[in-house]
């Protein structure tokens, strides 16, 4: 009777940790939507298109990224450069190369408040809430008034 016990604790534990594990390893999974559906949804946010359409140039400039070397990529930026208002999704080919894409993508925030830190109060306050992060193959940086509606947003759709 007590080893029974000590037998049906060990396997509720092991049960709990496997499904810990599942949670924690499938948390970071998004589905595989392709760059052009995520455009055309979130497009239809006027703050969005109120910001200038960025070429495969302004990826590079910005996130040290190569169009070629990714799955695609969504990125919109304020005309102004006194503005911080941007979004940026990109689409990375692997894991590896997500996590590359989000080191560039905060590396690209430290920056920007490096440029606004002293004399940019309203930008650093955007800076400061801005979101950064990855989900699956998915990098996202998104800073502006509405950021986190955007994050909600894109979230949402992976």
């Amino acid at each position: 009777m007590k080893i029974n016990k000590h037998i049906l604790i060990k396997t509720g534990l092991v049960i709990l940790l496997v499904i810990y594990l599942t949670a924690l390893y499938s948390s970071d999974n998004a589905r595989n939507i392709p760059m052009d559906q995520i455009a055309q949804s979130m497009e239809k946010d006027q703050a969005i298109i109120a910001l200038n359409k960025e070429t495969r140039a302004d990826l590079k400039r910005y996130y040290q990224t190569e169009e070629r070397d990714i799955d695609g990529f969504f990125f919109y930026k304020a005309s102004s450069p006194m503005a911080v208002e941007e979004i940026c999704i990109m689409k990375a080919k692997d894991r590896a190369q997500a996590q590359i894409l989000l080191e560039n993508a905060q590396a690209h925030l430290s920056s920007q408040k490096n440029v606004f830190e002293g004399y940019g109060t309203d930008q650093m306050a955007l800076l400061n809430n801005a979101a950064v992060g990855k989900k699956g193959n998915y990098v996202y940086y998104m800073c502006g008034a509405d950021a986190h509606s955007w994050q909600h947003a894109f979230l949402s759709l992976i």
